[in-house]
């Protein structure tokens, strides 16, 4: 009879196991930011062709407006 979870093979240890697991999480949130920064890129791609040669707003103005009193 065949047993598709016995293996020849010494099982793998919880040590290793958790550290796989964590190793795949750091993965993970890696790509997690690496996806959003290409959104946020593909996002300010989009503004730019939207607003085209319109003048921008310059920071000192923003930071200005945007400093709460």
């Amino acid at each position: 009879m065949n047993n598709a979870t016995s293996t020849s093979k010494s099982p793998r240890s919880w040590t290793q196991l958790n550290k796989q697991g964590a190793q795949a999480k750091a993965l993970l949130r890696q790509l997690s930011r690496t996806i959003e920064d290409v959104e946020d890129a593909r996002t300010m791609e989009r503004a730019n062709r939207a607003n085209g040669n319109k003048p921008r707003i310059p920071w000192a103005r923003v930071k200005k407006e945007l400093q709460l009193d």
